[in-house]
């Protein structure tokens, strides 16, 4: 019978009882779960080749990868008429590949392309080669350079979608390889 008495006595406890007969209060807590805010963004456009905001943005022509090029393109560290560029873009010609281009895709992003043009300093002696840079298939510039001269290079490309290098061989030493290099060649906005 004890058994009985503490079961009704638990049994009240647990209903709200205080023991004494009357009934407590209940309280009902309710939780909300946290809100949560779904947004979605568009895929991030690579910074090498997009300029964003209005600040000056600089690209170096030997961070990109050409769209094309007719026999490579070296991206090594030069010297040009003495002087040094880290970052170049230089094509290699011969009697063999008498023509070498790399073409570069602007996107409309980009309003100048700058370099100074000439042989790399270890090209062999009497050498020249022919420099163009075309712009969406427009010569803008050409001029044929010697071994131990440079030219320096500026142009307007707003609004371009294709920038094109090319270096001509000359016809001098058909044994020879030369290295028309485009020093620290870049684009700005």
């Amino acid at each position: 019978m004890s058994f009985a008495i503490i079961a009704v006595l638990v049994g009240a406890t647990a209903c709200g009882s205080n023991g004494s007969g009357t009934a407590q209060p209940t309280r009902t807590i309710t939780k909300t779960p946290p809100t949560v805010t779904a947004t979605t963004s568009e895929p991030s456009t690579p910074s090498q080749s997009v300029p964003s905001g209005s600040a000056s943005q600089t690209q170096y022509l030997s961070d990109l990868d050409p769209l094309k090029s007719t026999q490579g393109v070296d991206t090594s560290i030069v010297e040009i008429n003495g002087e040094g560029f880290a970052r170049s873009v230089t094509l290699i010609v011969n009697a063999a590949g008498p023509v070498n281009s790399a073409e570069y895709n602007l996107g409309r992003h980009w309003d100048r392309f700058s370099a100074t043009a000439g042989l790399r300093d270890d090209s062999p002696t009497g050498g020249k080669l022919t420099f163009e840079v075309s712009v969406d298939g427009k010569q803008e510039y050409s001029e044929t350079i010697p071994l131990g001269k440079s030219q320096e290079i500026d142009l307007d490309v707003s609004d371009a979608l294709r920038l094109k290098l090319t270096v001509t061989y000359s016809g001098q030493d058909d044994g020879s390889s030369y290295y028309g290099s485009w020093g620290n060649a870049h684009l700005q906005s």
